[in-house]
């Protein structure tokens, strides 16, 4: 199978089933669930098609892409979610943690991904030989 249509469906079973769960934990939660996951499945899936096709062609990179990727996600999460930072009413705990995990589930299919990808990249040898 394709690896985008993987990853696709990875991350599309990964939104359904963390809504589900996010939903009848949390019925009223302080931001839309539907944005939420959405932001996250178009985030996770636009960086992880990046990573990929610049681990085709300088896998040596992907460390630095997959840092770059993380912090712009982050970014653009704290300008679509802009009740993240205002004061006016001030979040919970409760409700900065139901942003938060699953922002790190994510982020760590993200990962997961990008570790394979580098375990598979031969080490470069410095050594003279």
């Amino acid at each position: 199978m394709n690896f985008y249509l993987k990853a696709f469906l990875l991350l599309l079973l990964l939104s359904l089933v963390g809504y589900g769960l996010h939903y009848s934990i949390e019925p009223i939660p302080a931001f839309s669930l539907v944005k939420l996951y959405v932001f996250l499945f178009i985030a996770t899936l636009g960086s992880v098609s990046g990573m990929y096709y610049l681990f085709q062609l300088v896998p040596n990179q992907l460390g630095y892409a997959f840092l770059v990727t993380v912090f712009v996600k982050f970014g653009a999460a704290i300008i679509s979610f802009p009740e993240l930072m205002s004061d006016d009413p001030s979040l919970s705990k409760a409700q900065i943690l139901s942003f938060l995990i699953p922002y790190f589930a994510f982020l760590s299919v993200e990962a997961f991904m990008v570790i394979k990808w580098l375990n598979k990249t031969p080490l470069e040898s410095n050594s003279a030989e």
